[in-house]
């Protein structure tokens, strides 16, 4: 009986932020409408600049992951021509 009790308080501690959190504040929701309304002109520029921003920033992490697919193809390259100089170097005769 002694674990049950302990396992509902652990779930009560670990449930009660989760509901808390899907629900917010009456608060928050009036002050949210405020700003909303007073700002819906400078919303539509303020998301064409986050869209803008949040292109560039694609456009570079594509290239850096180019960059870095050429360097994984490279290494590849050079590994798969050591092993045909080499052979493979996992199976020799001495290896049990």
């Amino acid at each position: 009986m002694r674990p049950l009790i302990r396992s509902l308080f652990v779930l009560s501690l670990t449930a009660g932020p989760l509901a808390l959190a899907a629900s917010p504040s009456p608060g928050a929701l009036a002050t949210a409408g405020a700003v909303s309304a007073t700002s819906s002109s400078t919303s539509v520029q303020t998301r064409s600049e986050d869209a803008a921003r949040v292109d560039a920033r694609v456009r570079e992490l594509e290239a850096t992951i180019e960059g870095l697919r050429g360097e994984v193809r490279k290494i590849q390259e050079q590994d798969d021509a050591r092993m045909l100089v080499i052979g493979d170097p996992n199976v020799h005769s001495l290896w049990p």
